[in-house]
């Protein structure tokens, strides 16, 4: 027997009516089915957010379902770049005026300074500041449709436009303080945590099940992977890897009609966090090259090898999307001498579309060894 609590969709809201933007009803669907309670959302961070809760009944996993999806709202309206909102000053809010001098939440500020950092230990290829040249790429690519792209006719971003949009990517312009909660930068700048954020959302999310007790669960934010604990069968979590080429062409590959053939790695572990970027999904084509939507600092331009880079981290994982992107953009060999001295860190490369692959020194003990 199952049973579904469906949040019932808000009306059109009466004048007087006030933003409410911590509402578990009409945000989300949790249900209790089997001994699992699930938590479903489709309308933050621009994907589908799923969590799973094993060993709580569900007069207790509810209630943590619910505080779980307000810290999802809290950092999708902190880290919005595309909408403000009336409760919260915003990265929109930031962008829209950036020379203005925005007091911040302490969470946004958190955030930020996390994002600056990374600039420096990524040795430039994460840059939060990067926004303006990822617009440029942005309108060239969703320019190409209709008959544009049925003649063949897409473009991409000259030089000029790209030098152009360079001149407000410094990251040495974002002032930000730490101690006051306040940031401005220079006219026409503009911030993206879209690198940083989705991933960040998700280690607070975990945080705040294990503070209602939770002590055996799984989030799925967009293919962010995080579980902790055992699985209700009594083992260790076992992630299977999306095969890229898979996704990418509809399965419709001969290797892919197969379950096995869907995937290209399955990660074994207790309390990791498994996380992929790459080139497959978000893209369109000029002259039969392709453009993917990852853009390396240094050259203003997309990546031009490479397909997926697949992470798997057992400590720092807040900063699980920033690693998974910056080992993708970075040169193979810097990527793995980058992965090889952190003991945090294990990586596998998926480099072409013959499914060649690399993976970091100690990967392997990530790997799934099924018994005979």
């Amino acid at each position: 027997m199952s049973s579904t609590a469906i949040a019932k969709q808000n009306s059109e809201p009466a004048i007087q009516d006030t933003f409410k933007p911590y509402q578990c009803e009409g945000n989300g669907i949790i249900s209790h089915s089997d001994g699992v309670s699930t938590l479903n959302t489709l309308k933050y961070f621009g994907t589908s957010i799923t969590i799973d809760v094993y060993d709580s009944k569900p007069e207790a996993a509810g209630p943590a379902l619910c505080h779980a999806l307000n810290v999802v709202q809290e950092y999708h309206y902190l880290a919005s770049n595309y909408s403000t909102y009336p409760h919260v000053e915003n990265i929109k809010s930031i962008n829209n005026d950036p020379s203005h001098n925005h007091k911040i939440d302490p969470k946004l500020t958190e955030l930020i300074e996390a994002g600056l950092e990374w600039y420096r230990k990524s040795d430039g290829y994460f840059n939060i500041a990067l926004s303006p040249v990822i617009d440029v790429w942005r309108k060239h690519r969703n320019a190409c449709k209709g008959e544009i792209k049925e003649q063949n006719i897409c473009t991409t971003p000259s030089l000029s436009e790209l030098n152009e949009a360079a001149k407000y990517i410094n990251i040495d312009e974002i002032n930000l303080n730490t101690t006051g909660n306040t940031i401005s930068m220079k006219t026409g700048m503009s911030i993206n945590l879209g690198g940083i954020a989705k991933g960040w959302m998700a280690e607070k999310v975990y945080e705040q099940l294990k503070s209602d007790g939770i002590s055996s669960f799984m989030i799925n934010a967009g293919g962010n992977i995080r579980h902790y604990g055992l699985h209700p069968d009594g083992r260790e979590f076992n992630t299977a890897i999306e095969d890229p080429l898979c996704k990418k062409y509809d399965y419709q590959l001969p290797k892919c009609r197969e379950f096995e053939g869907q995937y290209h790695e399955v990660v074994h572990g207790i309390d990791l966090t498994i996380v992929s970027s790459g080139n497959y999904l978000r893209y369109y084509r000029v002259k039969d090259q392709e453009y993917h939507h990852l853009i390396d600092p240094k050259t203003l331009r997309p990546k031009p090898k490479g397909i997926s880079t697949s992470v798997v981290l057992d400590g720092q994982q807040i900063f699980a999307d920033v690693i998974s992107t910056t080992l993708f953009l970075m040169p193979l060999e810097q990527a793995l001498e980058f992965t090889d001295r952190s003991d945090y860190l294990e990586a596998v490369w998926y480099l072409d579309d013959e499914g060649n692959k690399v993976s970091s020194a100690n990967f392997d003990k990530y790997r799934f060894k099924p018994r005979n």
